[in-house]
C-alpha cells in the first residue's frame, strides 16, 4: 500500500482501508492540526466495544477489598489475551509466584527496526457501590463519557494501544517498528512482583523504549507526557496513653494521646526543616524549570481541580510555578488520622494514631528518607512523656524523571500536538513504581509516560470515566508515533 507525503505530514491514500476522519476535540474552536492516518467512527466505536467488555471483569488487584477475587484477575489476563491473539500474537504468562498473570506479546522482530515495548495494567481500584451513579462494572456512555471502573485507569491504555495496532495493521502488511507488549495485573496494588518478573523475561523485555499508557493529560485538548513523578514512603505513627478509654470528666487528668499526635504531626509541617531531608535530591537545570514554568497550571486552575477552599492558600514556594512545586518540592502529608470511632462516646481514648505519607523527589533514597523521618519524630519532645510506636507500612518507592529530549519522547511530543490542540509535558505528585524498576534494569531504555486520562476521569474514586475524543486523540497519537518511530 502507498504512502503519500505532503509537506512531511503523512496522509493515506483515498483507497486504504483506515480512512482520514476529522479530528474531533472538545472545544471545536481550538485549531485541528491536519493529519490523515486516524481511526474512522466505526473503529472507535469498536474500541469503546472493547473497553465495555474488559470494564465487565472486576479485576481488582486489592486483596483486602471485598470485591477481590484471584480469578478476576485470571479472566482479564486471558481476555487480554485473546484480543492479542487475534492481532496474530503469540502470547506468554510468565509464572511469578504468588502474583497475578503478566501478559506478553510481540509483534515483529527485524533487526533494523526500532523496538517499542507498549505497557499497560488491566487491574483496577476497588468501588464504593453506594457512591456510583451506575454500576462501576456495566460501563455507561452519558454526555461524551464512557463510566465505569477501569475505563480510564487503566483498562483504556489496553484498548487503545489494541486499537491502534489493528488499525495499523488493516491498511498496512506490517508496522513500521518491532512491538513488544506487557500488560500487568497487580498496578494498582505495587507492582510488588514486577522486579522478579523484570530479572525472569530481561532478555524478551529488551526495547529501544518503553511507552507507558497509563499517564494524564493536562486537560481535554492538550495531549500530555509526564515528565516526573514522586516516591513514597508511608509511615505508620501511633501514641499509647491509657489501657483503655476513660470518662472525660473523672479523667480529666488524664494525659490525651490525640493533643500528643498532633504535636508530632506539626514537627513535620515543613520537610525542608528536618536536618538531612533534603540531602540528595537531583537539582533542576535551568531548561527543566523553563519548561515546568511553560506548561503549568495556574496557582488559581490548580486550586480549583483540587477542590481548595477560597479563603486557603496552597502549600509550597509561591515565586515558583505549580508544577516546579509538585517536580521539586517534597511534601508530608497526614494521609488519615484516627483516635475513638465516629460519634463515639464522651471519653478520652486509650491512643490516637495515623499515616504518614512522604511523597519524595528523584534522588532520594525511600529507606533512607524513612529513618530521617522516624529519628526526626522520636527526636520531639512528646506531650505528656507518652511512648510512640512507628513503622514502615510497606517498602517505599523511588521517584522518577524522564528525559523529554530524547529522540523517541520528542517524535512522540509531535504525535500529541498532531492529534491534540497542542502537546505539553507535566510532572505528576503520585507514585508510580515500575518505572523505577524499568529504569534500574534497562538503564538504556528511553521511557515515556503518555497520558489516556483527563482532569475529570476520577481514577481511584467513584464515577470513574474516559472522555470519549480524548480516547479517540489517543489511539490516533499512538498510531501517529508507531509512524514516526519508525522513521529516521
Amino acid at each position: 500500500m502507498r504512502i503519500c507525503a505532503v509537506i512531511g505530514t503523512i496522509f493515506l491514500c483515498h483507497n486504504c482501508l483506515v480512512a482520514t476522519a476529522p479530528l474531533v476535540h472538545p472545544n471545536a474552536e481550538l485549531p485541528v492540526p491536519q493529519i490523515g492516518f486516524r481511526i474512522t467512527d466505526a473503529q472507535l466505536n469498536e474500541a469503546v466495544g472493547l473497553l465495555g467488555k474488559m470494564v465487565a471483569i472486576p479485576s481488582i488487584s486489592n486483596p483486602n477489598s471485598p470485591d477481590y477475587k484471584f480469578e478476576h484477575l485470571q479472566i482479564a489476563a486471558q481476555f487480554v489475551a485473546g484480543q492479542l491473539r487475534d492481532l496474530g500474537c503469540e502470547v506468554a504468562y510468565p509464572s511469578i509466584e504468588g502474583s497475578p498473570p503478566f501478559v506478553m506479546a510481540q509483534l515483529g522482530a527485524d533487526p533494523a527496526k526500532p523496538t517499542l515495548l507498549l505497557y499497560a495494567h488491566y487491574d483496577v481500584q476497588p468501588v464504593d457501590r453506594e457512591m456510583w451513579l451506575s454500576d462501576p462494572f456495566i460501563m455507561q456512555e452519558r454526555e461524551g463519557r464512557l463510566y465505569g471502573r477501569g475505563a480510564s485507569d487503566d483498562k483504556a491504555g489496553i484498548a487503545a494501544i489494541i486499537t491502534a495496532l489493528k488499525a495499523y495493521l488493516k491498511s498496512f502488511s506490517e508496522l513500521p517498528v518491532n512491538i513488544k507488549l506487557l500488560f500487568e495485573g497487580e498496578e494498582e496494588y505495587g507492582s510488588s512482583h514486577m522486579r522478579a518478573f523484570l530479572e525472569q523475561n530481561s532478555q524478551y523485555l529488551q526495547s529501544d523504549a518503553l511507552v507507558v499508557l497509563d499517564g494524564r493529560n493536562r486537560d481535554m485538548h492538550i495531549g500530555t507526557l509526564t515528565c516526573a513523578t514522586r516516591g513514597i514512603v508511608t509511615i505508620k505513627l501511633k501514641v499509647n496513653a491509657l489501657e483503655k478509654p476513660v470518662h472525660s470528666g473523672s479523667g480529666c487528668l488524664a494525659p490525651d494521646p490525640a493533643q500528643a499526635l498532633a504535636g508530632l504531626i506539626y514537627a513535620l509541617r515543613e520537610p525542608k526543616n528536618i536536618p538531612g531531608f533534603l540531602d540528595s535530591i537531583l537539582p533542576l537545570s535551568d531548561q527543566e524549570r523553563d519548561i515546568l514554568a511553560k506548561n503549568s497550571l495556574s496557582a488559581e486552575s490548580y486550586a480549583k481541580e483540587m477542590h481548595v477552599i477560597k479563603t486557603a492558600r496552597l502549600r509550597g514556594d509561591p515565586k515558583e510555578s505549580i508544577y516546579e512545586r509538585i517536580a521539586h518540592e517534597p511534601s508530608i502529608s497526614v494521609i488519615n488520622m484516627q483516635c475513638g470511632q465516629p460519634n463515639g462516646g464522651n471519653s478520652i481514648q486509650d491512643s490516637a494514631t495515623c499515616m504518614i505519607g512522604v511523597r519524595i523527589l528523584p534522588g532520594q533514597d525511600p529507606d533512607r528518607v524513612a529513618k530521617i523521618v522516624m529519628d526526626h519524630l522520636q527526636s520531639q519532645a512528646i506531650l505528656y512523656d507518652l511512648p510512640i510506636e512507628m513503622s514502615l507500612v510497606t517498602k517505599g518507592s523511588w521517584a522518577w524523571k524522564a528525559e523529554l529530549t530524547r529522540p523517541f519522547s520528542q517524535k512522540y511530543l509531535e504525535a500529541l500536538g498532531e492529534n491534540f490542540a497542542s502537546s505539553a509535558a507535566m510532572p505528576t505528585g503520585g507514585a508510580f513504581p515500575l518505572l523505577r524498576e524499568f529504569q534500574e534494569k534497562f538503564p538504556a531504555m528511553e521511557m515515556i509516560v503518555a497520558g489516556i486520562e483527563d482532569p475529570h476521569t476520577s481514577a481511584h474514586s467513584h464515577n470513574e470515566s474516559q472522555d470519549r475524543a480524548v480516547f479517540r486523540n489517543a489511539i490516533n497519537t499512538l498510531i501517529a508515533f508507531m509512524h514516526k518511530a519508525g522513521t529516521k
